[in-house]
């Protein structure tokens, strides 16, 4: 029996250190901030194709840095300023993004899956200020899913980003619903997003350009589609409760409106 133990024992060893060394980070946290205290300016860290997973890295501004590719696979990023970085096909799936600032970032072909931003559980105790800024950031195509409630994405370029799970576990369970009540769009092009399934009520799309986005089977409970341009959007299944398209552009093209919900109650 104690030669048996200590084979499973040796065996649950081997498998846990070769499980670590998959996700072993390429730099440790004290190389990374030593690397940007060192950093001159207009000439940026460049960490390209890196792995930075699972490091502690809150607090740290990143000057700019070059980070594209990068994994970020379960790191600590509260508080960690990210203007003007390029982090194009980054891998920021499980980070904690708590007041994370990407403002003006390219985040081109990222992925930002089931991060931590809250420290509460619940939408209603959620303190909005730590949420992360996106405020102008380039996500053409990036995929995003998890909780993003209060997230501000102004002016963001999110053409062809994917705001719903494509993760077959989650089909008929609550974790299919990406959440982003009341998150700010205003200004922001999200031409051919998939909201599919969101939950997004109180969110605000004023004067976006919201072209051929789906909306199918989300909650908009109070969104602001003042000034947006709705051509071809798809709201089959929506809740539409109290909707506004006060000066929509396109609203007789949308499509779906026949399946949604409380289009009774939509303002115009």
């Amino acid at each position: 029996m104690t030669r048996m133990f200590a084979v499973l024992y040796g065996l649950c060893s081997f498998i846990a250190l070769a499980v670590g060394a998959v996700h072993a980070a390429d730099l440790t946290a004290k190389d990374v901030t030593f690397s940007l205290f060192q950093a001159k300016l207009g000439k940026p860290i460049d960490f390209s194709g890196k792995s930075l997973a699972g490091l502690d890295l809150a607090g740290l501004d990143f000057k700019g840095a070059r980070l594209t590719k990068v994994d970020l696979l379960g790191a600590e990023l509260s508080d960690v300023v990210f203007k003007g970085s390029d982090l194009s096909g980054a891998r920021l799936d499980r980070a904690t993004l708590t007041r994370a600032d990407f403002s003006g970032a390219i985040l081109e072909g990222v992925t930002i899956l089931r991060p931590s931003i809250y420290s509460t559980f619940t939408v209603a105790d959620a303190n909005w200020t730590e949420a992360p800024k996106f405020t102008g950031a380039k996500m053409a195509g990036a995929k995003l899913f998890g909780r993003f409630d209060f997230s501000d994405f102004k002016g963001a370029d999110l053409k062809g980003a994917q705001f719903t799970s494509r993760d077959p576990r989650d089909e008929n369970t609550s974790l299919a619903r990406a959440g982003l009540f009341s998150g700010d769009f205003d200004g922001a092009n999200l031409e051919g997003a998939d909201f599919t399934d969101g939950r997004l009520g109180f969110a605000s799309f004023t004067n976006a350009i919201v072209r051929g986005v789906r909306f199918n089977g989300a909650d908009l409970t109070r969104a602001d589609f003042s000034g947006a341009d709705v051509t071809g959007a798809s709201f089959a299944g929506a809740n539409l409760d109290e909707a506004k398209f006060t000066g929509a552009k396109g609203f007789d093209t949308v499509t779906g409106l026949e399946q949604a919900s409380n289009t009774d109650r939509v303002i115009r």
